[in-house]
């Protein structure tokens, strides 16, 4: 969380801020699906083996005894039934892919975990596991149910810390585990994806971790972080991002409006929108009277133009420009230059020294010719401002 937002982890660790927590719709249904998955297998260490029906009738009743109406739903336009539905689906893929439930023996749910960081005992951490699985062969998994809307990319699991320190804990916990396989279970995908550490890496990790914790308590200031994660932030209201959001939203209309930060914002707004405005209409002069001055030179065949105090000179240059990437001319190009043995010299397509090969006539006139089939030559005119001098 400190790496989220610095200011957050302060509010809630260290200046221990009590809110009026508003639930969000999917921490809600997150609980749901856990302690759904967690009867499954808590049911299946009584020789208990709950068919589908069962468990959906189970969740169900969970679902409607837990609901308050002052659950959050960010995304309002779904509904609490949209949201009812996706979890159905994520017990209903998961018992179906799973059962019947032998994959190995189910050692510890919602485990509460140590973890020692350090010999000394001076850092510690402690998680909550959701499943910790032995397989007949003694290896130990630990296994963790993911409600995300979004599958993490295979980099950010393989650097992931939490189940990584999970697995440290089990290694204390269990000196004997010949291994520790770590397991995540993508209920909105229906996919497993899992991972391993090597002794090094988690030695490694337990310095990353001690750290990061030194950097938190080093920081003085615990910064805001803004993000798409502010929308289910219970400390929102008092957080200097948008503390004022909530000030105004809590006043009449009329004073709503006529609060003095309300009206600057909008009427800088409105300053921003016509300078935006007068930018683009003052380009479109420019580029007018721009061509117009080329004109005019190349009718009086003149490269300075002169004002009252000012002159511009007409620059005229000429530049090859070659067929854009993945066209077949482009693919062709890369070939006949690699036959011709010149394209170690142009290594991935430089225009620029392509161009000055060209202008300079570095190569052999054959290859030149060649190479000239798949150019363009593109004329081009600037316009440098200067004042006259001794004018005033």
């Amino acid at each position: 969380m400190s790496e989220q937002c610095p200011q957050k982890y302060k509010l809630q660790y260290i200046d221990k801020v009590e809110t009026e927590i508003e639930e969000s719709i999917e921490a809600y249904l997150g609980i749901r699906v856990h302690e759904t998955l967690e009867k499954l297998y808590r049911d299946l260490g009584y020789q208990k083996v709950n068919t589908l029906d069962e468990l959906l009738e189970f969740f169900h009743s969970e679902w409607k005894k837990n609901w308050d109406d002052s659950i959050v739903i960010v995304k309002e336009e779904y509904g609490p039934e949209n949201y009812l539905k996706m979890a159905e689906k994520y017990v209903t893929d998961y018992y179906n892919r799973y059962r019947p439930f032998n994959q190995g023996k189910t050692i510890a749910l919602e485990e509460r975990i140590l973890i020692d960081l350090d010999d000394a005992g001076e850092y510690k951490l402690q998680g909550y596991i959701d499943r910790v699985m032995e397989t007949e062969e003694g290896y130990y998994e630990v296994h963790d149910y993911k409600t995300n809307s979004r599958l993490p990319l295979p980099e950010y699991l393989e650097t992931d810390r939490q189940l990584a320190l999970y697995a440290i804990g089990i290694k204390e916990r269990y000196p004997g585990v010949k291994d520790v396989k770590l397991v995540w279970h993508f209920l909105a995908f229906d996919k497993e994806v899992d991972s391993t550490r090597s002794d090094e890496e988690l030695k490694a990790l337990k310095k990353d971790v001690i750290a990061l914790i030194e950097k938190i308590e080093s920081d003085e200031k615990f910064e805001a972080n803004p993000s798409t994660l502010c929308d289910w932030c219970e400390f929102k209201p008092i957080c200097r991002q948008w503390s004022h959001l909530y000030m105004i939203k809590e006043k009449p209309e009329n004073e709503y409006l006529a609060d003095s930060g309300l009206k600057l914002v909008d009427r800088y707004a409105e300053l921003k929108a016509k300078e935006k405005q007068v930018t683009l209409d003052i380009y479109a002069e420019l580029e007018k009277i721009e061509e117009a001055l080329i004109a005019f030179a190349g009718k009086e065949n003149i490269d300075m133009v002169f004002g009252s105090k000012h002159k511009i000179r007409i620059k005229e240059s000429e530049r090859y420009s070659f067929p854009s990437k993945n066209s077949s001319d482009r693919k062709q190009l890369v070939q006949i230059l690699k036959d011709l043995g010149k394209w170690d010299e142009v290594v991935q397509l430089d225009t620029s020294a392509l161009n000055k090969i060209i202008q300079e006539k570095q190569w052999d006139k054959r290859s030149l010719d060649v190479l000239e089939q798949y150019v363009t030559l593109e004329k081009s005119r600037r316009l440098y401002l200067s004042k006259i001098k001794n004018s005033s």
